[in-house]
C-alpha cells in the first residue's frame, strides 16, 4: 500500500471532523459546502440552487462556544514548572518564533475543535552544541495512519504517518513558491527511532517515493528507543481517536443552517409584492405581462387584479423550529446563545447550570495539561541527564477555575456575620472572599493575617501622642458615704 494510506477510524472520523471544521470555520466554509449540508430543492437548476443558500444566514454559535472555552483555559497563562537551565526553551519551542503560551492555546484550540492534536518532538541534524529540541503540531487530519505494539506489558507506539505541506522554489522562477505534500514516516526499528520522508514522484502521479536519506533520532551518541510523539485528545493523551467534543453541537448547529436558508428562501417567493391579473384581454400566450405606470391592463367584464398578500403559517413553523434549535445548542454548549432569565438568578443558580459544563471543560484541561507536560518532559530530557523523560521534573498547570460570578455583597456579608459568630474559621472565611472574588490572587490565609496585624501596628504607630507638658494632672479622688454606697468624686480645685 502506498504511504499515504489512511486507517479505516480515521476515515471513519474525517467526516465528524469536516463538519465541526466546517462550523468553525463560519459562512463561507458551510456555503462552499453546497449540498454537504443543504440539499438542493428539487426542479431547480445549478444557478437557483446557489441563490437558495446564498440567502441563508449562519449563526455560528459553535465558534462562540469554543472560543469561550478556550478563553476560560487561557485566561490566566499557564503556570510552567520548568528547570531554568532551558528556560529560554519556552521562549520559542518551535524553533520558528512561537512561545509556549501560544503553542498551547493553539493545541487547546484543536483539541476543543475536533478533540485531537498531535506533537512530534524533534531535534535539528545540525551537530553544533547550540542544537536544541522543538516542538511540531499536528492537526488531526494530518496523522493519517499510527501502529502501537505491546512492549514489556506496556501499549509502545511504533509507527506513525504525518501528512505535511513544504515550500519548494520553483528553479525557474525564483519568486514562485509551490506548495508540496510529503509525508513524514517515523517508525521504531528494533531499538532505533528512525524517520523517512516520502513525496510523489514527479514522473508517475499518486506514486511516491522516498525522498532523502533516512533519519535516526540520536541523543548522547545513542539512537533512541521510542517515538518522541504525543497525541492530545479531549480525555486522554492516548492514540485513541475520539468524537470531537461539540460534534452535536455543530450538528445542531448545521440544522439552524439548513432552517434559515429554507426561512430566507420561502421569504423571498412569498413576502415580495407580486402582482397578479385574470381576464386580461391584451395578454399573450407565453409572453409576460409588464407593468408599471405607462402599461395599462384590459379587462373582461369579469377580469379582475390585485396583490398577492403573505400568511406567512409556514414559515412561523420553521421560525419555531429555529428557536428551538438556539434552545438545544444553549444546552449543548453555547452559553453566549442563552436565553436571558426574566427573573433576576442568584450566583449559585448561575453556578447549578453551567456545572455539568464545567465538569467536561475541566476534563479537557487535565488532558490538555498532561500531553502538554509529556512534551515538555521530552525536550528537556533530551538536552538533559535524566535516564528517562518521566524522570524530567516537569509540570504545567492550566486554569481550571471557570466561574466568573462573583460573591455578591449579601453574600459576603453572611460569611462575615458567620465569621464574628464563630460559626467559621477565618480561613474558610478567607477561601470564600478568594473564590468569591473579594481576596488578592496567591495570598495565603496566614500572609492575610500578617497583613492585617501590620496594618492596625502601623495605624496606632501614626496615632499622635499627647504632649505631656499640656495634659492637665489629675484630680484627686475622694470616696464618700451616702445613703445609697459608697461614691468616688473629685475634688474641687
Amino acid at each position: 500500500m502506498p504511504v499515504n494510506t489512511e486507517r479505516d477510524d480515521y476515515k471513519e472520523m474525517k467526516p465528524r471532523w469536516q463538519r465541526v471544521r466546517d462550523c468553525e470555520g463560519g459562512r463561507d466554509a458551510v456555503l462552499a459546502a453546497g449540498e454537504l449540508y443543504v440539499p438542493s430543492l428539487p426542479a431547480k437548476n445549478a444557478e437557483e440552487n446557489v441563490a437558495y443558500r446564498a440567502r441563508g444566514s449562519f449563526y455560528n454559535a459553535l465558534l462562540r462556544t469554543i472560543q469561550g472555552m478556550v478563553g476560560a483555559i487561557f485566561q490566566e497563562a499557564p503556570e510552567v514548572e520548568f528547570p531554568t537551565t532551558f528556560k529560554t526553551y519556552l521562549d520559542d519551542i518551535t524553533l520558528t518564533n512561537i512561545p509556549f503560551e501560544m503553542f498551547a492555546q493553539t493545541t487547546g484550540r484543536e483539541v476543543m475543535i475536533v478533540g485531537r492534536y498531535g506533537i512530534l518532538v524533534d531535534m535539528p541534524l545540525d551537530p553544533s552544541p547550540d542544537a536544541r529540541p522543538y516542538c511540531i503540531g499536528y492537526k488531526a487530519e494530518d496523522i493519517i495512519n499510527w501502529r502501537t505494539t505491546r512492549i514489556a506489558g506496556a501499549e509502545v507506539l511504533t509507527m506513525i504517518v504525518l501528512r505535511e505541506t513544504v515550500e519548494e522554489l520553483d528553479p525557474k522562477d525564483p519568486f514562485i513558491t509551490p506548495c508540496v505534500m510529503q509525508y513524514r514516516v517515523v517508525q521504531l526499528i528494533g531499538a532505533a527511532c528512525i524517520t523517512q520522508l516520502w513525496r510523489e514522484d514527479k514522473d508517475k502521479k499518486n506514486e511516491y517515493v522516498q525522498y532523502g536519506a533516512a533519519t535516526v533520532s540520536m541523543r548522547r551518541g545513542m539512537a533512541l528507543d521510542f517515538i518522541p510523539f504525543v497525541f492530545i485528545c479531549a480525555t486522554a493523551a492516548t492514540p485513541e481517536l475520539e468524537p470531537p467534543p461539540f460534534i452535536d453541537l455543530a450538528d445542531v448547529n448545521l440544522g439552524h443552517w439548513r432552517n434559515s436558508c429554507d426561512y430566507e428562501y420561502g421569504l423571498h417567493l412569498v413576502a415580495l409584492p407580486t402582482p397578479w391579473v385574470s381576464g386580461a384581454r391584451n395578454a399573450e400566450q407565453g409572453t409576460p405581462m409588464k407593468i408599471g405606470p405607462s402599461v395599462v391592463w384590459e379587462l373582461d367584464a369579469s377580469g379582475s387584479a390585485g396583490m398577492l398578500e403573505f400568511s406567512g403559517s409556514g414559515l412561523g413553523a420553521i421560525m419555531s423550529a429555529m428557536d428551538e434549535k438556539k434552545k438545544q445548542m444553549a444546552v449543548l454548549g453555547a452559553r453566549m446563545l442563552e436565553d436571558v432569565p426574566s427573573v433576576n438568578e442568584t450566583a449559585s443558580a448561575v453556578k447549578m447550570r453551567h456545572s455539568g459544563e464545567h465538569a467536561s471543560l475541566r476534563t479537557v484541561t487535565q488532558s490538555i495539561e498532561l500531553g502538554l507536560t509529556m512534551i515538555l518532559q521530552i525536550v528537556v530530557w533530551w538536552k538533559g541527564t535524566d535516564a528517562k523523560p518521566v524522570d524530567v521534573k516537569v509540570d504545567v498547570e492550566l486554569n481550571k477555575e471557570y466561574n466568573t460570578i462573583k460573591l455578591s455583597a449579601q453574600e459576603m456579608t453572611a460569611a462575615l456575620q458567620a465569621l464574628q459568630a464563630d460559626e467559621i474559621s477565618f480561613e474558610t472565611w478567607y477561601n470564600i472572599l478568594v473564590t468569591g472574588g473579594w481576596a488578592r490572587e496567591g495570598v495565603t490565609p496566614e500572609n492575610e493575617l500578617k497583613s492585617i496585624e501590620k496594618r492596625i501596628s502601623d495605624k496606632k504607630a501614626r496615632e499622635p501622642k499627647p504632649d505631656p507638658a499640656i495634659v492637665p494632672p489629675a484630680r484627686p479622688k475622694l470616696i464618700k458615704r451616702t445613703a445609697e454606697g459608697y461614691r468616688i468624686e473629685e475634688e474641687n480645685a
